[in-house]
């Protein structure tokens, strides 16, 4: 399959860095505090149909929600490599204040889910992970069948649409996604051939020994965020296993997405490096019912947690939702 090269300018600053071109930071822009008196937090459990692999989520529902009602619900997924106490936490808590039952989990290999190596990522497997979490939701106390919804941020924003495609029947009335991370299949940080990952994947088979790749460099727009304590720092976060490499190459979001017929909301920061790729995401997608939003001024990782911009984000994914919720 012929890849776009339309990237490859900005390929080595964002594979190694994610991404230093955007590192004009504004610290002083208030980070987005969950709103936990607002919301019931619920731990659950739930079993990956396809692995057996059981995967670590939560629950909020809205403090004042009763026993009878039956609300719409949102799954939310977050970045590759993220684990659900990120920003995927900070939507979902948001959206459950204005009245979702919303669920965070950590998929396949991460966080406190099931899984070995640690951290290893497969397009493939997270999408059965993203269709497991959606069957889960929809049999959940309170929840009103007819009114599903999901969210997927930056790598989760291509294996969201890829997910609804793969599933015979989805349940899912609309998606919306932030910043998808359609350059997956260019990241090659190391550049390193297929043999030396395939030797990598060996020694961890016959050795145990995991050789791990790290997306995000000190000083980048992206260590901004996940090596920030207030922000995305997490004790149960890993870099990449090595060989994760294998199955991003062979992944292109921008065709997958021609196949999906689900109402789409494509949200792209205006600075975002992965703007142009939101913008082929939209165009490629085969459904009628589709908006690309632009938030004003946003980076990428800004739109993880920053007021300014979760502020018009979160409006915004209800507002689209809403509209396939009559449906």
């Amino acid at each position: 399959m012929k890849k776009n090269n339309s990237f490859k300018s900005v390929l080595t600053p964002i594979c190694l860095s994610l991404v230093s071109i955007g590192a004009l930071a504004q610290e002083n822009e208030v980070i987005a505090q969950p709103p936990t008196e607002m919301v019931n937090i619920t731990p659950v459990v739930f079993k990956n149909q396809t692995s057996g692999f059981q995967l670590a989520g939560v629950i909020y529902t809205p403090i004042k929600m009763k026993k009878s009602d039956h609300l719409p619900a949102v799954v939310v997924q977050g970045p590759m490599g993220g684990t659900k106490e990120q920003t995927a936490s900070l939507y979902a808590q948001l959206l459950a204040e204005k009245g979702f039952v919303t669920m965070v989990y950590d998929y396949s290999y991460f966080g406190s889910s099931e899984g070995q190596p640690r951290a290893y990522e497969d397009p493939t497997i997270k999408a059965t992970d993203i269709n497991s979490a959606v069957a889960f939701i929809a049999k959940y106390p309170n929840v009103d069948k007819n009114k599903i919804f999901a969210v997927g941020i930056c790598g989760s924003g291509v294996y969201l649409p890829y997910a609804v495609t793969l599933a015979k029947s989805s349940p899912l009335k609309a998606i919306a996604v932030v910043n998808p991370f359609e350059l997956i299949h260019f990241v090659a940080p190391n550049g390193k051939s297929e043999a030396q990952l395939l030797s990598e994947k060996k020694l961890y088979e016959e050795k145990g020994i995991v050789t791990r790749v790290n997306l995000i460099e000190e000083g980048s727009e992206g260590a901004e965020y996940y090596y920030n304590s207030k922000r995305g720092a997490a004790p149960n976060w890993l870099p990449f296993a090595s060989w994760s490499e294998l199955s991003w190459r062979k992944f292109f979001p921008a065709e997958e997405v021609k196949k999906l017929h689900t109402p789409f909301l494509v949200i792209a920061g205006e600075n975002a490096f992965t703007r142009q790729g939101a913008e082929l995401m939209y165009n490629n997608a085969a459904t009628n019912s589709k908006e690309f939003f632009v938030v004003p001024k946003a980076r990428h990782f800004d739109m993880y947690d920053k007021e300014a911009y979760l502020s018009v984000i979160i409006p915004k994914i209800i507002t689209f939702f809403n509209q396939y919720s009559k449906q």
